[in-house]
Parts: structure tokens; sequence; C-alpha cells
């Protein structure tokens, strides 16, 4: 009888307590106060919901035409209206966690800042062992931001990757890692996914998985770097983040490719700990890379950042070490990759113990690289590989000792939007001041560290031409998306090799000599580079063109193409191309077309070039570029 009495009791006081707190909330909220300091804001929901906290735990945003939280998913708001008013949100909770104690387990990020900012609320107890398990399972002492090198085989991968990994004391590979991304069918169309994932066309979610997936996906299969941002964060905030993604586990947003993706909502969810904003407030576009940028800003007494840890990818492990063989143990890697196998063993018996120790653990990251790249090894692969890791293991016992090289994080690469103003003079047009503006990324002369070697990758680059001859100005040239890709080789080995490609379209002049006449165009070219050495390049390509001045007339032009990028010093990079158009339905019609650049200045924020163009018609610039 008196178990009965005791409970009545409690939800009588529970009732009271919500109903002294709604009173005393209207109250305040209705009453005139002479001056806003002698406020008491513990007590104004309006104040309290406005909050950036609370904006961040229920994902409210402002936005150009409407606002409200980016979650479309019912169950993660407790009020009918808590998707668009963040107030009846925030009361609604308070009032649920007072009347039905059990909600607290499935917001328990609520309910820490809850009670922070609204001490004089007596919630109830609850036991939540789901929650508990979830903590205890989950819990460490360190965070850190992984971020992914761009992957150009993907065009969801161009622009890298972000993810958050919670550190474990043991096995660096069974950490628990959380990362955004979209929800896409299997067997995707590539055009499908790009058009869904531009327009929204899919639902976005926080996963989590070990991070050994996250290194066998990135460091083994698409062969990507990986780059570990240790956060100096405390343990009361790395619980925090946890309690609320664990209010984030059957939550879905709408995924955005150009914003709402991997780096924004992973921007999001450390602003909640960070105290501090890690999206470019002069940007409307976010790539992974700009977090990276933002949370290594600032000095070293305010970093956010502990420590950087690189872990290379297969493909750069073979690279490394085949870097630091002798000429001697070169040959016979070459020698026993191209013999029958039958002769592999004989062959490696020839080295002096150290050599064939060395020649085997490069011969070993060779089958391993290729093994990813072909997906799978055939049959005398399989044999040799076997045979030389027995012979491995019949060497006597110890490691080779392979010197560790030092890399620079990608953080200290330029930043990813331009700006650019270029005095100008054509030989044809005179003089004329051209102004420039690139929504990302970067091309062969950027400051690329931690970018694919010898590549270019930009979305909606436009420049507009002040012609002060014509007094005129003009749209020049639109290039919505560029793309290049010379694949150097850094061993020369079989099977170490790929094409160099690019592929560029958009609208552009059809030569230089003229200022009305832009076309639609698609361009593009297909070869073999050669890399001279670690900073240097050139290559070969049959290039082609078409060109569409409307409808109803098209234009196609083929021909050969050479090119060059040499990385000089920190403060100096040039490239250079040159080749000739022909006319695919008229071969005797043909042009010449030259582009020598130059970069000068080591700074992520602006650089000094110059270029000289040739496309029947000299031009020679001077350009200012500024990055954000």
């Amino acid at each position: 009888m008196i178990l009965p009495i005791l409970s009545l009791c409690r939800i009588s006081l529970n009732k009271i307590t919500l109903y002294l707190l709604t009173l005393s909330f209207s109250i305040i909220s209705n009453f005139s106060f002479c001056h806003d300091n002698d406020r008491d804001v513990k007590n104004d929901w309006s104040y309290i919901s406005s909050l950036p906290k609370w904006l961040l735990l229920t994902h409210h945003e402002e936005g150009f035409l409407s606002s409200g939280s980016s979650v479309s998913t019912n169950g993660f708001f407790l009020s009918l209206d808590g998707k668009k008013d963040p107030e009846k949100e925030l009361e609604a909770t308070v009032k649920a966690f007072l009347k039905n104690p059990d909600s607290q387990c499935r917001f328990p990020a609520r309910k820490i800042w809850i009670k922070q900012v609204m001490p004089d609320i007596d919630l109830p107890k609850v036991n939540c062992p789901d929650y508990e398990n979830y903590i205890n399972k989950f819990r460490t002492d360190s965070i850190s931001v992984i971020y992914a090198s761009g992957y150009l085989g993907n065009p969801a991968s161009m622009y890298g990757h972000v993810l958050l990994k919670f550190n474990g004391n043991n096995n660096r590979l069974l950490d628990n890692t959380f990362s955004y991304g979209a929800q896409v069918p299997n067997n995707e169309n590539k055009i499908v996914y790009m058009y869904q994932g531009i327009t929204g066309g899919y639902q976005g979610h926080f996963s989590n998985q070990k991070y050994h997936h996250q290194n066998l996906v990135y460091n083994e299969s698409e062969l990507r770097d990986l780059w570990e941002y240790k956060l100096n964060v405390s343990q009361d905030k790395i619980d925090f983040l946890l309690a609320h993604l664990w209010e984030l586990e059957n939550a879905h947003m709408d995924y955005y490719f150009f914003k709402q993706n991997c780096g924004y909502q992973l921007a999001k969810l450390l602003e909640l700990i960070l105290d501090r904003p890690l999206l470019v407030a002069e940007k409307s576009w976010v790539v992974p890379y700009d977090l990276i940028m933002m949370l290594n800003l600032g000095n070293k007494e305010s970093s956010l950042i502990d420590d950087v840890i690189y872990h290379e990818s297969r493909q750069e492990k073979l690279y490394k070490r085949f870097s630091q063989l002798n000429a001697r143990e070169k040959s016979y890697l070459e020698k026993l990759i191209t013999l029958p196998t039958e002769a592999t063993l004989e062959e490696i018996r020839t080295l002096s113990e150290r050599e064939a120790k060395r020649v085997i653990d490069v011969m070993y990251d060779y089958f391993a690289f290729i093994e990813v790249k072909n997906n799978g090894l055939n049959e005398s692969e399989t044999s040799k590989r076997d045979i030389l890791l027995k012979e491995r293991f019949r060497l006597p016992a110890g490691e080779v000792v392979w010197k560790e090289e030092k890399y620079t994080p990608p953080h200290h690469a330029q930043k990813t939007a331009m700006i650019q103003i270029s005095p100008t003079f054509n030989s044809e047009l005179g003089r004329s001041i051209n102004l420039r503006f690139r929504a990302s990324y970067y091309d062969f002369l950027n400051l690329n560290t931690g970018r694919v070697p010898f590549s270019e990758l930009s979305l909606f680059d436009v420049n507009f031409l002040y012609s002060q001859t014509a007094n005129s100005l003009s749209l020049r040239e639109l290039r919505l998306f560029n793309i290049k890709s010379l694949n150097v080789s850094n061993t020369e080995l079989e099977q170490d090799e790929s094409f160099a490609w690019a592929l560029s379209s958009g609208y552009k002049p059809s030569n230089l000599s003229c200022l009305d006449c832009s076309n639609l165009f698609m361009e593009g070219f297909l070869g073999k580079s050669l890399g001279l050495n670690e900073h240097s390049a050139v290559y070969a390509a049959l290039a082609g063109e078409l060109q569409l001045s409307d409808l109803t007339e098209a234009k196609a032009y083929i021909g050969p193409e050479l090119g060059a990028v040499f990385n000089i010093t920190p403060y100096w990079a040039t490239s250079l191309k040159l080749g000739s158009h022909f006319k695919l339905n008229d071969m005797e019609q043909h042009k010449n077309y030259f582009q020598w650049e130059q970069r000068f200045l080591q700074s992520r924020d602006f650089d000094l070039r110059t270029s000289i163009l040739y496309d029947e018609a000299f031009e020679y610039t001077i350009k200012f570029s500024i990055y954000w």
C-alpha cells in the first residue's frame, strides 16, 4: 500500500514542478523590464532557445529564404513544431524530461546542456542501461579528425573526406569512428549519383565503424593517404560529443555535395565542443579541406591540434621504400617481376642477406599494391609472392630499417577559393583587365601538399574581361569543371602506370584574337607522363576539343599536345603546354597553341603569377591571386 502512495506522490510532485516552471516562465516572458541587463536569462525560453549550443544540438540554421533544422527525421523532435521552432522544441524537451523521465535516455546531450543552463530544474533521476553501455564502450580520453586525401577515380571522393576517430589505448585499428555520408543505393549510376548528390536527392547520416574498415577502404583499396589530427579537448567535451552522437543514431539529413557534406556536418558537430566557428564565413559552399584549415588557425597557445600523424597508403609505402633501394637492388627487383616463376628463387639467392631482405620487402609491397589495383593477383603473381615470403622466413630474423621521411601535412596547402586580378596585353585586342573567380580547388602551380601529385581539380572558374581599348565588359570564360591527372609513376615498374588524362567543359573564346567569339566547349586529352623527379613531370597526349556555337553547328578538333610541370623551389613553379589542333572534317585547317605560366611566392593566402599565351594572338598577363 505504501509503494503506490509514494509513486503517486512522485507523480504529483513532478506535475507541480512542471506547473510552477511553466507559470514562472510565462510571468517572466510577459513582464516588462526597465533594463535588458536585469533580465533573468535563466528563465527566458526565447533567449535560451537562441543560444548557439541549443541551435547546434537541434541542428537549427538560418537560411536565405527560411530557417529550420537540417534533420529530416521526425523522431528527432519532441514538439510537433520542433523542426521549425527551436523555442517550442526546448519547451517540449524540458516538459518531456519532467513528465516522461525515460525521454532523457533518448537525448542525453540535451539533458547535460539543460542542467548547465537551467540548474534550478530538478530533473527526475532515471536509469538508461543502453546509453550507459554505449558510453562504456565508446568512452576514451582523446579524439582525432581523420582527413583522407582526394581520389580522382570517383566523383564523390575527388575533394577528400573527413571523419571522427575515438582513440583507444590498445590497437589503433580497433578504434571507433563516426563518418557522415550519403545513403546511396548499391550500383547507383554515376551520372544519377552526381545529380542526386548535387540536388539533395540523398539522405545523409552518421555511421559508426571500426577504424580498420576506414583503413581498408582508404589506405588499402583506394590507395589514399590518411592524415590524423589529434584534437586538444577535455574529457567532459568528449563525453558531450558522444552523447550527441547517440542522439543522432537514427537521425537523417538531406545530403548536398557542395555544402551539407561530410566536412559541413563534422564541422557543426565539433563546434558543439570547440566553441569556435569551423566553417569559412565568406563561403556558401564547403569542401572537407576547409575543416582541416579552420582547425589549424591561430597560434600554438590557442591551437586545437595536439599532434598530426601520417598514415601512408599502400601505394605510398611502395614508393617510399622503392626510392631507398640502390641501383643494384632496383635492377634485381625489376628482373624478378618479369622472370618466370620457377626462376625466382634462384635469382633472389644471388643477393646478399641484406639485399635479399630489402628486395623481398619491396616486392611484397608491390604485390599488395597491384592486388588492390587489379582486384587480385593472377596465378603466376600469387606463386611468386609465396616463394618470396617463404624465402624471407628462411633468412635470419631481423627487420629491415627503412628511413622515415618527413611529410608536410595538407593544412599547409593553399586555400581552396580564389579571386584574381590580371592586367593583360593582347597583341590583337590591346590592354585589358581580367577579373577571375574560382570556387575551388587547385591547379598544377598551387601549393598542393597532401593533394594528388601533378593534378588539377577546379569547379566554377569564371573570368570577366574589361577591355580598355573597346571600353566594354564581357564574360570571357566559364569553366564548369576542369580535371587533369598526369598519373606519374614513381617507380616505372610494370603495372605501376596509368594514362595521363584531362577533361574540362564550359564556355570560352574559340581563340585569343576576338572578344565576341565564345562557344560552349568540351576538351580533354589522353596520353602518358614521365616523372623526371619528385617535383617535375612531362607528358605527351592526344588532345581533342568540341566547340558548339549553337545547337546546329559543331566543330571538332584533334591533335598532339606536349606539356610539363616543374616545381623548382617552394617559391617558384612553372608549367607549359604546346600543341596543334586539326579540324576533323578538314584536316588542312589547323591551329597551334601555347601556354607558359609561372607562380612566385610561398603563401597559403596569396601568390603572384605571370603567363604568356598564344592562340591566334599573343597574350601577356601578370596575375595577383588571393585565396581563402
